[in-house]
C-alpha cells in the first residue's frame, strides 16, 4: 500500500486490488476506468473476437472424441490474445521503469517481448534527456479521480511531457479516444498539482514488429472537453420509475 500526500490531502494506492483512496474513502473511479466510458464504434468487440476465434479455427485441427471441449478452447482465443497482449506490455513497461533509473536491463528471453523492448529501448535513448518522474500517483479535486501516469520526462527539445506506452498490433492500428482522454487527465492533474507541462506524448510500439513510434496530442482543450463528457457519463445512472398501473 502506498500513501502520498498532495493537493492538500492523503491518496492511498492498493496494488492488489488497483483501488483509490483520498482521505480515506475510496476513491469511485480511476482515469483508466474514465477512459473506457469513451464510445466505440458498434460492433467493434465482437467483431474482433469473432476474427481472433475465426483464425483459431483455421489453426485447428478439428474437434476430436470432445467437440464440446474443443468449441470451449476455440471461443478462448480472445482471452487468450488479451492476455497475450498485456503480458507483454507488463513487460515492456518494467523494461522502460528500470531504464528511467538508469539501469541497463536485460532483454526478455522472449522474442516477441524482446523485439518491444528493443523498440521502446531506442526510441527512450533517441528522444529522452530526463526522466523526472515515473508511476506518478494523482488525484484531482476538480474531478474527484485518481490515477497512475507512466511517465514525466524532459525530451532532447527541452520541453516537459507526460509519456503513457501502448502496445498495438501494429502501427496502422486506429488511435483509441480513451488513450487520448487518459492522457489528457494525467497533463490537467499534474497541472492541477502546480507542475508545468508542455506536453503529451503517446508511444505506441507494435507487438507485431516491435517499432516504436511517439503521437504528440493536439487541441488540448478539445481534448480535456470529451475527458469530461466521458466522466458525466461514467457517473451517469439513469432514473426511471413505473409509469400508471402494473398489470399482471
Amino acid at each position: 500500500m502506498e500513501m502520498i500526500k498532495t493537493m492538500g490531502g492523503t491518496l492511498t494506492f492498493k496494488p492488489g486490488n488497483h483501488r483509490y483512496e483520498w482521505n480515506g474513502d475510496r476513491v469511485d473511479l480511476s482515469v483508466s476506468a474514465v477512459a473506457s466510458s469513451y464510445p466505440l464504434a458498434f460492433g467493434a468487440a465482437s467483431g474482433w473476437a469473432a476474427k481472433m476465434i475465426r483464425e483459431e479455427l483455421l489453426r485447428s485441427n478439428g474437434p476430436g472424441d470432445d467437440r464440446l471441449a474443443w468449441a470451449k478452447e476455440v471461443c478462448k482465443a480472445p482471452y487468450r490474445s488479451t492476455k497475450r497482449a498485456g503480458d507483454i506490455g507488463t513487460e515492456v513497461h518494467r523494461y522502460v521503469e528500470d531504464l528511467a533509473h538508469g539501469l541497463n536491463p536485460e532483454l526478455s528471453n522472449d522474442e516477441d517481448i524482446a523485439k518491444c523492448q528493443t523498440g521502446i529501448g531506442e526510441w527512450f535513448a533517441s528522444n529522452i534527456a530526463e526522466v523526472v518522474d515515473i508511476e506518478r500517483r494523482l488525484y484531482s479535486l476538480r474531478w474527484r479521480v485518481a490515477g497512475t501516469c507512466d511517465m514525466v520526462a524532459r525530451l532532447n527539445d527541452g520541453k516537459t511531457y507526460v509519456l503513457d506506452w501502448k502496445g498495438v498490433t501494429d502501427l496502422s492500428a486506429s488511435i483509441k479516444a480513451g488513450h487520448i482522454g487518459q492522457l489528457t487527465a494525467y497533463r490537467e492533474m499534474l497541472g492541477e498539482a502546480g507542475e508545468q507541462i508542455d506536453g503529451c506524448l503517446l508511444v505506441r510500439f507494435s507487438r507485431a514488429a516491435g517499432e516504436a513510434e511517439a503521437v504528440q496530442l493536439r487541441d488540448h482543450d478539445a481534448n480535456v472537453a470529451a475527458f469530461e463528457a466521458a466522466l458525466h457519463l461514467a457517473r451517469y445512472a439513469p432514473q426511471t420509475e413505473i409509469f400508471g398501473t402494473v398489470v399482471s
